[in-house]
């Protein structure tokens, strides 16, 4: 390193109280998805007085559906009726959203994105540095032992909803950034923070930034990745529904004579369960490339009739093995039409199974552009932490939308363990967050110098 770097090191070093405290200020202001514009004033506000020319705009739904048809979803808010609130047998539509009756998902009002621009001193490469504000649901409050708003401190962790997942993530870029700006520092490429909305089942923050133009050339997101890790690809999701049908008669009445009668949904179940389930098997033959969950399973409404219907909700998780962006989409989407419809049963193909989607993710994997970006972290890395960074990979994120819409090489690090994300007592290791914010100031400064 050198003395520059040095100097990055030490400042963090001296301010790593004050750096943990501006991290319990993000989690003590509750942000829940479709919630987020209070925390977002306060960025706005914070990143001001460090300098940034400072901007506030709403998604436009209308703008993301027109430019990407494939990618674009109905906004989500963390209300269960209100998270993934329509159905479709292929992709969704602006005019279907606006037909809907769920008027609080037409619009981004008050769900501001942020975005700081700090322009640099010319002849440097440009780094956009991106992280979600918004948090899902807290759940059941009686089952924290810590409160989840209360970022409180207790053996070297805060615990907090979205200290992982991912206020320490954004904590870390602002503050890496600060640091390079208290430092004396100036750089020569153009820095661009955003802190986006509606990460948690849509994307359409990150892809509205995309919508407005926003480039550079390449971006961090710092989605929790660890700080001894560097993610370069993300996996994509479909969620998906599917609705059988049967034919409801008492149980006595289920056989007349030879013949059967009464046709319970939910022994159809299984037919369509084990083929999707053979499906997963084929695809995973060399390595995982799709994780095929059965989630729920709901039908009947009384033990001695036989089941009108019967729903089976699921996900399927794909790696970028099976295609990135739109066309990784419409496989995976294909896939599971495919299984639906070829079961080889006389009641099945008289009475079809409905397939619809509720949600869907692009993979992403960074390309031959990337590796530029990639080395300068990797080796920022080693030198601050002693040891190689790993690569890793993780699911979708928003990098998606960058690299895949952008056209941005994008990688993902940032500070937190996924495994405590969504969950109970959700935390971040302190130590972990003060070297991730090393980590991405010596990165920055690298690449910007």
């Amino acid at each position: 390193m050198d003395d520059i770097e040095k100097k990055l090191v030490d400042y963090i070093e001296k301010n790593k109280n004050e750096y943990v405290a501006f991290l319990q200020k993000l989690i003590k202001i509750p942000s829940l998805t479709g919630e987020e514009k209070d925390v977002q004033v306060f960025i706005a506000n914070e990143l001001k007085t460090q300098g940034y020319s400072v901007e506030m705009f709403e998604p436009d739904v209308k703008e993301l559906f027109d430019k990407y048809p494939q990618i674009a979803q109905i906004p989500s808010l963390w209300n269960p009726e209100y998270d993934m609130p329509l159905k479709t047998d292929d992709a969704f539509t602006y005019s279907q959203l606006m037909e809907s009756k769920f008027d609080k998902n037409k619009t981004y009002k008050d769900r501001p994105n942020v975005i700081a621009k700090l322009q640099g001193t010319g002849g440097g490469k440009s780094l956009i540095l991106n992280g979600h504000i918004d948090v899902v649901t807290i759940g059941d409050r009686a089952k924290w032992k810590h409160d989840p708003w209360g970022a409180e401190i207790s053996d070297g962790k805060i615990y907090g909803r979205g200290a992982t997942d991912m206020k320490g993530g954004v904590a870390a870029m602002i503050k890496a950034m600060e640091t390079i700006n208290k430092s004396g520092i100036k750089l020569r490429g153009d820095i661009m923070m955003q802190t986006v909305v509606n990460e948690e089942h849509a994307g359409n923050g990150a892809l509205g930034c995309v919508a407005k133009g926003y480039t550079a050339d390449a971006a961090i997101v710092t989605e929790s990745s660890g700080s001894g890790s560097v993610v370069t690809e993300s996996g994509g999701g479909v969620y998906w529904e599917i609705k059988l049908k049967g034919k409801e008669t008492h149980a006595a009445c289920r056989w007349q004579g030879k013949e059967q009668y009464g046709v319970s949904a939910i022994e159809k179940a299984p037919l369509i369960i084990n083929k999707l389930l053979e499906m997963e098997r084929s695809l995973n033959k060399n390595e995982p490339d799709i994780s095929l969950c059965v989630g729920m399973i709901k039908g009947g409404t009384y033990s001695t009739s036989t089941a009108l219907e019967c729903t089976l909700n699921g996900v399927a998780y794909f790696s970028a093995n099976l295609g990135t962006k739109a066309e990784g989409l419409v496989k995976v989407k294909n896939l599971l039409k495919e299984c639906v419809k070829n079961i080889d049963d006389p009641w099945l193909k008289q009475n079809p199974p409905e397939l619809l989607f509720q949600h869907y993710d692009d993979a992403y994997r960074l390309g031959d552009n990337g590796k530029e970006i990639l080395s300068t972290l990797m080796g920022a890395g080693k030198d601050l932490l002693g040891k190689e960074i790993t690569i890793s990979k993780m699911g979708a994120c928003d990098a998606r939308s960058l690299g895949n819409e952008g056209g941005i090489p994008v990688i993902v690090y940032g500070p937190g363990n996924t495994k405590t994300a969504h969950s109970l007592d959700e935390y971040i290791e302190i130590d972990d967050y003060i070297k991730a914010i090393k980590v991405l100031a010596v990165t920055i400064y690298r690449w910007s110098k």
